[in-house]
């Protein structure tokens, strides 16, 4: 185990992930291994699965692939059922699949709002419902979801991106007020653009990276290991007094 990460105490513990074929997700899903956790990881694509659990697997920790399309709810059933038959709990979630087409608000399609609504917004609300009861009945769980911080400032480009994460940020608060009593900790962790896979082509576009340095006054992209701390210290008995918190990892650009 990485002694860092020792004093988040989530040894033994079980762990669903979506969307950790790759960038964020696969970060956290390692990390929350590298923790003590065991992990659950969903996306589309299995290949990329494979790859994330055999890396998991050097960790000495149990893995379980499940290949799911987060869109369908009976998808989302089926992702949790598999984790109760293979470990028999669910402790902690995080809702990190997302989806989006970067495009003027003029040119957004039906077929590209719904995507990414369904995939940034519906597919947390499900996930979340799906585990809650499993999580009252253990007395505890964490769900941590994965928004952004433009939820909370217009970016060119990202309208229905952000209308989505402007929608996770308040699901966040509303899944908190109703939960917190029943021992669940809902939280956010919101970053700023991350360069991952997805994201490298959109900031090798003229003008546009430099434009968004601008607006960082840290002065450099966030990588997906920024968000490891904040995460785990979500999933962690250390957040205990913490429901509904939007916890912005964005460089200081939401300081303006």
């Amino acid at each position: 185990m990485n002694e860092k990460w020792k004093s988040f105490g989530l040894e033994g513990q079980v762990a669903i992930v979506t969307g950790a074929s790759e960038g964020i997700g696969r970060t956290l899903a390692i990390a929350l291994a590298d923790a003590g956790a065991h992990v659950v990881i969903a996306s589309r694509t299995q290949t990329a699965l494979e790859d994330v659990a055999s890396e998991i697997e050097t960790l000495d920790r149990q893995v379980l692939v499940v290949p799911t399309d987060l869109r369908e709810v009976a998808q989302i059933q089926d992702l949790v059922a598999k984790t109760q038959t293979h470990f028999g709990k669910t402790d902690i979630l995080i809702n990190n699949a997302a989806w989006t087409a970067t495009v003027d608000a003029l040119e957004v399609t039906e077929e590209q709002w719904d995507q990414t609504l369904d995939t940034s917004l519906k597919a947390y609300f499900f996930m979340a419902q799906m585990v809650a009861p499993i999580m009252m009945a253990q007395g505890q769980g964490k769900i941590v979801n994965i928004g952004s911080n433009l939820a909370e400032v217009a970016f060119r480009g990202r309208s229905v991106y952000s209308a989505a994460k402007a929608g996770v940020h308040h699901l966040t608060r509303a899944l908190a007020n109703e939960w917190a009593s029943k021992g669940i900790h809902v939280n956010s962790v919101a970053p700023c653009i991350t360069e991952t896979p997805t994201r490298r082509e959109l900031l090798q576009r003229p003008g546009y990276k430099d434009w968004a340095l601008e607006q960082l006054p840290i002065g450099r992209w966030a990588q997906p290991e920024v968000l490891i701390g904040a995460t785990l210290f979500l999933c962690s008995t250390l957040s205990d007094m913490m429901a509904g918190h939007v916890l912005m990892v964005d460089g200081g650009w939401t300081i303006h």
